[in-house]
């Protein structure tokens, strides 16, 4: 009797091993589809699912994480990159930049991660942000489309109890970095700074997939958005960055500055083999910390 129980448990062991483990819930999935809170994610952080509006009557997936207590806490609004391939935009899931998304809520930021029109939709679906072909690049539009977005997000979580409006820290990552910059040129009422980590658009392109797609438009793209700015932004690249290349985002920051643009660029070290990866990843954190503390003091 002793053996076949033992025999059993050992077995049921090895069914556990091997079982895939079960896939998380989505708490968007099912949930109405209005603004406000859906549910606790969990207890860590104060992780939270949210819809947000965005641009016209969009209603957008977003995380949020929180400081312990009632608030109202500092804001700081992070967006998301864009992938190179279409077949990828609607396998994307709402953003959590963890690491990043920590060390904020510890220096008092109620964090909010939304997930723009056009990711995470059904194949298909509009995309505001497509900015055409390499040989027509249009990336002033595609920066305001996104900006559109992140404006709404911005007015939105101003109207809640648990946020200073008037301490709102713009974030973005990638083509994310590309739409904070595009909305500064707005000049919002709360928006005290601007993070742009790696931004750009036309990454991996050309005829050799590593290319930026038109560059020269980039450029001037981004000294267009520098006119009339008056909130200051911390432009942070790496040195091996393969999608926004060291001579490149100097450009970028050359332009914008020259277009008006209060902007505090600095070239980072590399990043282990990929430096556009350093936002995402835990280990970027040492990079980057140190210009973002020296940026965040001088807004207080």
């Amino acid at each position: 009797m002793r053996i076949a129980r033992g025999i059993a448990l050992v077995l049921a062991l090895i069914a556990g091993i091997a079982a895939p483990a079960a896939a998380q819930p989505d708490p968007w999935a099912k949930a109405a589809r209005n603004p406000g809170l859906v549910q606790t994610i969990s207890p860590k952080l104060n992780e939270e699912a949210w819809f947000v509006p965005g641009a016209g009557d969009a209603i957008l997936k977003a995380r949020v994480f929180r400081p312990a207590g009632p608030g109202p806490f500092k804001v700081a609004i992070v967006n998301h990159g864009s992938p190179a391939s279409a077949a990828s935009r609607p396998k994307m899931r709402v953003p959590a930049y963890r690491a990043a998304a920590e060390w904020l809520v510890e220096r008092g930021y109620m964090v909010v991660l939304p997930l723009r029109r056009g990711y995470g939709e059904p194949e298909g679906s509009p995309w505001p942000e497509k900015y055409g072909t390499c040989d027509n690049a249009n990336y002033t539009a595609a920066g305001k489309a996104a900006a559109d977005d992140i404006e709404a997000v911005v007015r939105y979580v101003g109207t809640l109890p648990t946020a200073r409006k008037n301490r709102v820290l713009l974030i973005g990552h990638s083509a994310g970095g590309f739409g904070v910059v595009a909305l500064a040129k707005r000049n919002l009422d709360g928006v005290i700074g601007v993070i742009n980590f790696a931004g750009g658009r036309g990454a991996h392109q050309g005829p050799s997939g590593r290319d930026n797609c038109a560059p020269d438009r980039l450029v001037e793209a981004m000294r267009g958005f520098g006119a009339g700015v008056r909130t200051p932004s911390l432009w942070l690249y790496a040195e091996n960055d393969s999608y926004i290349g060291p001579v490149l985002s100097q450009r970028m920051a050359e332009a914008y500055r020259s277009g008006g643009g209060n902007v505090d660029y600095r070239l980072l070290p590399a990043f282990k083999n990929e430096g556009h990866d350093m936002f995402g990843s835990a280990d970027g954190r040492t990079l980057w910390t140190g210009p973002v503390e020296e940026f965040l003091k001088k807004l207080e």
